[in-house]
């Protein structure tokens, strides 16, 4: 049976992959943009007369930088193909804008969406099989991705964390962000010194597709890979659990340990949360400060919160201190309130187009709506963090970018018998940040869930 071919989209994005898949892979009888943060496609193409099922990952927009490009990304799934570790097949890629042409794996993603607890439990076996199996490769095997070889243990613990930190020092342009600078020196003070096993690791590790015979049918996204501590996958999972829950976490490390022989600590998976924690902040919180059209503002702000709370909570599990939550803040209004619900009624009015102009269109009524929480309650944050800083500092001061930098400057200075109060600083901040992002949009949720503890063993 010949297909027909689909129209070309007038989107000029989706023009640009329509045509480039149209002339290196064949006539595209499939089109659709995925309505979401990150532009990708699934796209169906005739090849050799036969359905050729696609995906098009599509970059994050042009002001965020990643340690790892795309191009890496694509040779991992190149890497992974030549060692029979299951992964989408890479076609090629789209140089404007950026994207990796890859297989569309068969499978669905979420194993706690199993009903059948036996097969729930074989796949996840399965998984975590695959995940010692992709550790087991020898470094040299990711040569040709350009992946640095780290050596000592500073860098088997940094190896992904430090080029995001550069980033971020790069990209915040002299800004002070004492929550990101903090974190940094916290990671230097409490780098594993025991560690000296190199593997590939998966930083948002547990990202995978099953069939419903429970086989795994590939793993996919490698956008924060690097060669470190494979301890460091198995504490990204903690991330993947929030949204895709994985079972018992520390019922899946014990497994780990018996198929790799390595030991996995309680408080080293705290260590590696705090760090790919921070990689999220690192590369995200500047995008708070400059942003590009096409990016989902609201959303990356919910991921900004929600993985630095994260962070701060690792680190006081790491430290053992219990965190008290600040009080809620108070409704104080700077201007007229309808205001911002007057607009969010207008833009909710605004009438449907595609499913990526939906998506842009419910979007702008949560940044919207959040800034109606910023009139409502931001002199009330604004007073409790000042005071917060205050109390930190010794010096009272009257706004935030003065508070911010003397706050930086003092952590500058501050050795490690200050981590504890820092960590309920940042705690105290983030809670009221994740106070004002409540409700607004379909990620308002993270900045609220905690991580799943991972028990003493």
């Amino acid at each position: 049976m010949v297909l027909q071919a689909v129209p070309p989209p007038s989107d000029p994005t989706d023009r640009k992959v329509y045509d480039w898949l149209t002339a290196h892979i064949g006539p595209v009888t499939a089109f659709e943009r995925q309505p979401r943060w990150r532009p990708g496609w699934n796209v169906v193409a005739e090849r050799d007369g036969a359905p050729m099922p696609l995906y098009v990952r599509g970059p994050r927009g042009d002001t965020y930088v990643s340690p790892v490009d795309m191009h890496q990304e694509a040779e991992i799934h190149n890497v992974f193909e030549r060692s029979g570790i299951p992964a989408p097949r890479v076609h090629g890629m789209i140089p404007d804008p950026l994207c990796i042409v890859m297989d569309m794996l068969p499978g669905r993603i979420n194993s706690g969406a199993i009903a059948d607890p036996a097969l729930q439990a074989q796949v996840r076996e399965r998984f975590i099989s695959i995940v010692a199996d992709v550790h087991r490769l020898p470094p040299e095997a990711f040569a040709a991705a350009r992946l640095a070889v780290p050596r000592t243990a500073r860098e088997i613990a940094l190896n992904l964390y430090a080029p995001s930190q550069a980033i971020f020092h790069e990209r915040i342009g002299g800004r002070p962000w004492p929550l990101m600078e903090f974190a940094w020196a916290w990671l230097n003070r409490n780098i594993p010194q025991d560690r000296t096993r190199v593997t590939f690791v998966n930083y948002d590790g547990g990202q995978f597709l099953f069939d419903e015979a429970g086989e795994v049918t590939g793993l996919i996204d490698f956008e924060v890979s690097t060669l470190g501590d494979p301890a460091a996958e198995l504490a990204g999972m903690r991330l993947r659990d929030s949204t895709e829950p994985l079972g018992d976490l520390t019922a899946m490390i014990e497994r780990y340990e018996e198929l790799s022989g390595d030991r996995i600590s309680r408080k080293l998976i705290e260590f590696h949360t705090a760090g790919f924690c921070g990689v999220n902040g690192w590369l995200m919180w500047p995008l708070m400060f400059e942003s590009a059209p096409e990016q989902d503002y609201i959303a990356y702000l919910n991921y900004c919160v929600g993985t630095s709370r994260w962070m701060i909570r690792a680190m006081a599990d790491y430290m053992g201190i219990a965190l008290v939550d600040p009080a809620d803040p108070v409704q104080e209004p700077l201007g007229f309130s309808q205001a911002s619900r007057h607009l969010v009624r207008h833009i909710e009015a605004f009438a449907d187009g595609t499913a990526a102009e939906n998506y842009a269109r419910d979007s702008a009524a949560h940044q919207a709506f959040y800034m109606g929480r910023v009139n409502d309650f931001g002199l009330s944050v604004m007073a409790a963090n000042l005071d917060d800083v205050a109390r930190l500092t010794g010096t009272r001061h009257d706004d935030w970018e003065s508070a911010q930098a003397a706050l930086s400057a003092w952590i500058a200075d501050a050795g490690p018998h200050e981590d504890a109060r820092l960590v309920q600083h940042f705690h105290n901040w983030l809670r009221r940040q994740a106070f004002m992002l409540q409700g607004c949009g379909p990620a308002a949720y993270l900045p609220t869930v905690g991580l799943q503890p991972i028990r003493e063993r």
